[in-house]
């Protein structure tokens, strides 16, 4: 049975359990939205990093809450988490995201992993593939997908020409589990074809791009997305990409490093090129469709109401609610 929808007032809306959201600003702001018009009585907090007046603030906040809810994690012994679950006794998820994987496996390979952190909490990941990550650390998770806005009502039909767009960041922390690479290496594969590179300009790359790679920078990718027939992503280590969920509902194709329904599983430039121009030979050639698998898998996973409502499901479970 579907929860009932609306704010704390609505008919037969539960009464209000108060929600804590730590972590990561886009994802808890977005959460304690979504949330409080299910009835939650949900409040987000910037993870405090090391003031420790804002950990006050917290730690009162956190004895206030029926459920602490950290969107991302820190894993090691003596960090805050592992503080804070040596005093708690309420229910606390932790939602693995991605990089924050990535810390624990250190901690992990240095023998620091924190054992109330890895037993005590329940784990949920925003990607499949987290899941065995988690668990070669000791730590038992399960997938669950967060919601995803500004998904497309319907798949779009695939402009005449290829045109192929490339994700890399700019900031050289995040850049360090790219492919820099072969996303370079790419438009000067195929001279031909159009290709568009975000949200990197090109002053951030190693030499000038060549004439078919624009750089335009932070761009609204809501109005990019008709121009694209293909999505490249490439990472060593990735949770679910906004950015791969937002192409497949357009009904594009996609070719990602990791193991993801209706994209083309793919790394190296070799394997990628590979990829690419199969799918540039047949667009050229009248063969290539609108991907509308892709299209209607995401939004039925990743839609803010169906994702919304497995996380709004789960919480009530463990609130008794």
């Amino acid at each position: 049975m579907t929860p009932p929808r609306g704010g704390p007032d609505a008919p037969g809306a539960f009464p209000g359990k108060r929600v804590l959201i730590l972590g990561l600003p886009y994802f808890g702001a977005m959460l304690e939205s979504q949330l409080r018009g299910r009835g939650w009585r949900a409040r987000f907090v910037p993870h405090p990093a090391r003031d420790l007046r804002a950990w006050a603030r917290v730690a009162r906040m956190v004895a206030a809450a029926d459920l602490v809810y950290l969107i991302g994690s820190r894993a090691e012994r003596g960090s805050p988490q592992d503080i804070m679950m040596r005093f708690l006794r309420k229910p606390v998820v932790i939602h693995w995201v991605g990089t924050d994987v990535l810390i624990a496996q250190e901690e992990h390979r240095l023998g620091r992993l924190a054992s109330r952190v890895v037993d005590r909490p329940t784990h949920w990941t925003d990607a499949g593939w987290l899941v065995e990550e988690l668990a070669a650390m000791g730590i038992r998770a399960e997938y669950v997908p967060l919601p995803i806005p500004g998904l497309a009502p319907a798949p779009l039909p695939l402009p005449d020409e290829p045109h192929v767009l490339l994700y890399l960041p700019v900031d050289a922390f995040d850049r360090e589990v790219f492919d820099m690479e072969t996303l370079i290496r790419l438009p000067a594969a195929f001279p031909d074809v159009a290709f568009t590179l975000v949200p990197s300009p090109a002053e951030t790359l190693p030499g000038p791009p060549p004439p078919n790679l624009a750089t335009p920078g932070w761009t609204d990718l809501t109005a990019l997305w008709p121009a694209i027939s293909v999505y490249v992503r490439l990472t060593s280590h990735d949770g679910v990409p906004f950015t791969v969920v937002e192409a497949l509902s357009r009904g594009r194709h996609v070719i990602f490093t990791h193991t993801m329904p209706h994209t083309i599983r793919a790394s190296g430039f070799n394997q990628v090129s590979a990829a690419l121009g199969q799918l540039i030979g047949e667009q050229r050639a009248g063969r290539l469709m609108a991907n509308d698998e892709g299209a209607a898998w995401a939004r039925a996973t990743f839609a803010p109401v169906a994702a919304l409502d497995e996380i709004d499901r789960r919480l009530r479970a463990l609130t008794g609610a």
